[in-house]
């Protein structure tokens, strides 16, 4: 009896751990995620807070409208549809892991602006005031881009251009998503500091926080699996650009301390389609478009014109 309880305890207390692994990687609960303006004075953002806070402030100023879809799983998820000029192309952002539509989209946002595109700037599942209960690194999200694809086109209809944009698990989650058979006027992909494997840049993470990579990622794998019911390797951006059709430009910044420069380049090297890409000198990760964003802008608008 004495040794029933000791393995007893021994499961539930292997059980809550591997819980809240789970639940520091995977959840994101409302009270936790970020106001637009509390740019956290990280390595990534201190120096460019200023003018980030600028284009927030121009963000909340431009008239917008707001969004929503239900999720296959039955959540609620909203977007910010900026109408910049009627009868242009549209294109959908999709921010990146705990980030922000305003931070990450700090530069495809004056993008639009300037060059007359209409953009649906997309909170993902479980970030601002979209519901969720797991962020699933790409893996559930590829279908809610699908359906903002879908929603797009029943809207706008079939013959307005529409263009994915992501950032970071955002540019990973467009990529995944060109797998699911979208919409034929989804005439682009800008994928900026994308990551290649959800399971990739786990275990880049915590190879960085210098803890043993094997046992820690069995750990997240089995509480994503037994927790989030998902598989880390059930979609990945490396095989989706081996199949992919739709046009793709490629960003990343040279400096990259989050998803390597190696992951840009072998997510490029393995593309099977039309390609293009951008390395941004002294950029760190997410920022390319505040560090140089003439060169931002101009490689986007020289891609999407050709």
């Amino acid at each position: 009896m004495k040794a029933f309880f000791v393995v007893l305890c021994m499961v539930v207390i292997f059980t809550a751990a591997l819980y809240y692994l789970y639940y520091a990687i995977f959840c994101y609960p409302l009270k936790k995620r970020s106001d637009v303006h509390d740019i956290p004075e990280s390595r990534l953002y201190k120096i460019h807070r200023n003018n980030m806070l600028e284009v927030v402030n121009e963000m909340e100023n431009t008239p917008f409208e707001e969004v929503s879809i239900c999720s296959t799983d039955g959540y609620r998820l909203y977007g910010k549809l900026y109408h910049i000029k009627e009868n242009a192309p549209l294109m959908l952002f999709f921010h990146g892991y705990h980030g922000t539509y305003a931070w990450d989209g700090y530069g495809v946002f004056q993008i639009c602006r300037n060059n007359g595109i209409n953009i649906l700037m997309v909170d993902e599942r479980t970030h601002g005031k979209s519901e969720g209960k797991a962020t699933t690194f790409g893996i559930r999200e590829r279908y809610d881009c699908k359906l903002w694809t879908e929603y797009a086109v029943s809207r706008f209809g079939e013959k307005t251009d529409l263009i994915l944009a992501g950032v970071s698990m955002g540019a990973a989650t467009v990529m995944m998503a060109s797998m699911l058979g979208l919409p034929e006027n989804v005439r682009a992909i800008v994928a900026d500091c994308g990551f290649s494997e959800p399971a990739a840049i786990i275990k880049e993470t915590i190879r960085k926080m210098k803890l043993p990579v094997k046992p820690f990622y069995l750990l997240v794998s089995l509480g994503a699996h037994v927790f989030g019911g998902f598989d880390l390797k059930e979609a990945t951006a490396l095989s989706a650009v081996k199949k992919l059709q739709i046009p793709i430009l490629f960003i990343h910044g040279k400096e990259d301390t989050v998803v390597p420069l190696s992951m840009c380049e072998e997510l490029y090297e393995s593309c099977a389609g039309k390609k293009e890409k951008l390395i941004v000198e002294e950029a760190d990760h997410a920022n390319s478009a505040v560090v140089d964003f003439e060169a931002y802008e101009r490689a986007v608008m020289d891609f999407l014109n050709r």
